[in-house]
């Protein structure tokens, strides 16, 4: 009886053992890690076998004393404790859902029978591993890996969930365990464990629509070139400005001579040059402000406040250019306007901020050095 009885325990522990390693991020080597745990397994196993015939009965006594693999997982891998926690629910749900299943089966169709009832859920088991490792356990990493960029609460939420539906198999398998099988009770837990799934798929589905309008959204609001904020989200970005009636100063910058930069070396080299342009300015305006790629060759920026002079001459001489430039730097025209309460509308503003540019532009070209009272 007790090698019987410890083959769908074994079966158990291999089962979730792989089920974690796909799930988590391992310290060590696979070779170690598999030591590590075979080493606990041993050890566990000597501890448990004196109540082998106690925890045995069914009632997911085994699956409790099982989450004592958190320590060892919690060492191997470098996941929290509540993220193991929670795929260890996940696993042990599937693999006591499965026995669950295969004791009510046996007491319908020979009660006390251990050969009988290993049968069905090593049946049950060999069943369900392939979608389970196909579809279940990549599902649920997926969720893992990507919910808590939208929500911390929502990581809390689905562990309280897996724990809750680990908890309800938990209960129901115990209530059934004392009365003779039924069609019914066979029913109820196959639902329970379809429900659970679903919902994980369910979960799956919202989080990846959620990537995907993250994604959307932010294709929308910048620049795929250099990864700036593009037009739209300088406008909303002004309009919000604008609202809270606080002073800045707005910035637009017009690359000099870019068609010649393609002309002469190509416009992938050109491309490059923009988003060299781009890192630059945005290094310069750091914490302080933000750049945008308004289109072409011109660039806007908003800084918080007024931009001392060693700022504007420093954008203006793009200091570092040469660390990884594509090509020599060919000067920058800027022109800039101070914002302060009561504002007017973010067009004209950008409408006067763009008049000074050109301005600046031109003085350049007729060797007028002169700066502009702003």
């Amino acid at each position: 009886m007790t090698l019987i009885s410890l083959l769908p325990l074994a079966e158990m522990l291999i089962c979730n053992s792989i089920a974690c390693d796909r799930c988590c991020h391992r310290k060590f080597s696979l070779g170690k890690t598999f030591l590590i745990l075979v080493l606990f397994t041993c050890a566990f196993v000597l501890c448990v076998i004196p109540f082998v015939r106690q925890l045995f009965h069914g009632d997911g006594r085994f699956a409790l004393v099982g989450f004592f693999y958190l320590i060892p997982l919690n060492y191997v891998y470098r996941e929290n404790r509540l993220l193991l926690f929670v795929i260890m629910c996940t696993c042990w749900a599937y693999t006591l859902g499965l026995f669950t299943l295969a004791l009510q089966i046996n007491n319908i169709l020979l009660p006390s029978s251990y050969i009988l009832l290993t049968i069905l859920y090593n049946l049950l088991l060999l069943g369900t591993l392939y979608p389970f490792f196909k579809w279940i356990v990549p599902m649920h990493v997926f969720i893992l890996k990507n919910i808590q960029s939208f929500e911390k609460h929502w990581y809390r939420y689905l562990s309280l969930s897996s724990c809750l539906n680990f908890s309800l198999l938990l209960l129901l398998n115990n209530i059934f365990l004392g009365n003779p099988g039924s069609f019914v009770k066979v029913m109820a837990i196959v639902l329970l464990m379809a429900s659970t799934y679903l919902s994980y798929f369910i979960l799956y589905r919202i989080v990846l629509d959620a990537i995907r309008m993250n994604r959307l959204e932010y294709a929308a609001f910048h620049d795929s070139l250099t990864g700036l904020g593009n037009r739209a989200h300088l406008w909303n970005d002004l309009n919000m400005l604008l609202d809270s009636n606080e002073t800045f100063s707005v910035l637009f910058m017009d690359l000099d001579h870019l068609k010649t930069v393609n002309d002469q070396y190509g416009h992938l080299t050109g491309d490059a040059y923009l988003k060299h342009f781009a890192q630059i300015s945005s290094e310069i305006f750091q914490n302080r402000g933000e750049i945008y790629r308004f289109g072409g060759d011109e660039f806007a920026a908003i800084y918080y406040g007024i931009p001392p002079q060693s700022i504007l001459q420093e954008l203006r001489e793009c200091r570092g250019w040469e660390n990884g430039a594509p090509c020599p730097f060919r000067q920058v025209s800027v022109g800039i306007l101070h914002c302060r309460p009561p504002h007017q509308d973010a067009e004209q503003i950008l409408r006067q901020v763009d008049r000074l540019m050109y301005e600046k532009k031109i003085e350049r070209r007729m060797g007028v050095e002169h700066s502009v009272a702003l």
